[in-house]
């Protein structure tokens, strides 16, 4: 975190020179990223009593429901196209204002569409993976050509290979068919989800807390100590930024459970 990255947005071009001949020129253009930090969080409060006599332990269960919590807010954050960049609060998707392409129904045919995108932008896709559903690609496994046979004998529930290339499955794509060069991908992170508990804590009991330490309002605050409570919260330091647009190519309305193969 709090890193200048250097990254190249267009290359330059070399040619053939004869003998005595004039050599050409050419120029690279370069951006300068600062990759701050950014986090997600979340917190509960138990009471002790809760906690002391409950079984199985509350305190387990609401601590692993957190950090689920956590995790399904970046997986849908880090695929949903309508998820913009907050200036020092949270990252855009790597979805966000790239012109989906409609689905035809036909795996083979969306896939070419994907492909087709990297090679108008002359983007080898040598580190691209695939991004569905559990959904579709269920679907996709379960597809099978004329003769019985499984059209993509590759494809699982979890995942697998789809046209060469590795599928990770989400449910948080949705309807969504995302083919992404994971090297155009920057990534920050801070390794997992931290889990702390406090019974001094004071806390803003809002779903949608206004406090703010940077400009302080006055708020009404519950002491966990007096109340002989617990708080417990979740948080992941993370942050990611899309190189660059012709990284991602993304086929919409996707469903390939709706028709058969053959």
């Amino acid at each position: 975190f709090n890193i200048r990255v250097h990254a190249q947005v267009s290359g330059g071009a070399a040619g053939w020179v004869g003998e005595g001949k004039a050599k050409p020129l050419t120029k690279f253009d370069f951006e300068s990223i600062t990759f701050s930090h950014a986090k997600v969080s979340a917190i509960a409060v138990l009471t002790e009593e809760l906690i002391r006599f409950s079984s199985p332990a509350a305190d387990a269960l609401v601590r692993n429901a957190l950090a689920e919590a956590v995790v399904a807010r970046l997986d849908t954050d880090f695929v949903d196209p309508k998820k913009a960049a907050v200036a020092d609060v949270s990252p855009a998707s790597i979805t966000h204002d790239v012109k989906g392409t409609a689905s035809t129904g036909n795996p083979d045919a969306d896939a070419e569409a994907a492909f087709g995108q990297f090679v108008a932008a002359n983007l080898q896709p040598t580190g691209a993976v695939w991004l569905m559903s559990s959904t579709n690609a269920l679907a996709l496994s379960m597809r099978k050509n004329a003769l019985g046979q499984k059209e993509y004998p590759d494809m699982t529930l979890l995942g697998g290979s789809f046209q060469g290339l590795p599928v990770i499955v989400s449910q948080y794509v949705g309807d969504q068919l995302v083919l992404v060069n994971a090297p155009d991908i920057y990534l920050a992170d801070d390794g997992g989800v931290a889990v702390d508990m406090s019974r001094e804590a004071s806390l803003e009991m809002q779903s949608e807390p206004t406090g703010d330490s940077t400009t302080p309002s006055p708020v009404e605050l519950v002491s966990m100590f007096q109340t002989g409570s617990v708080a417990i919260r979740a948080e992941r330091w993370i942050n990611w930024r899309r190189r660059r647009t012709a990284a991602v190519a993304v086929i919409t309305g996707v469903n390939y459970g709706s028709a058969s193969g053959g």
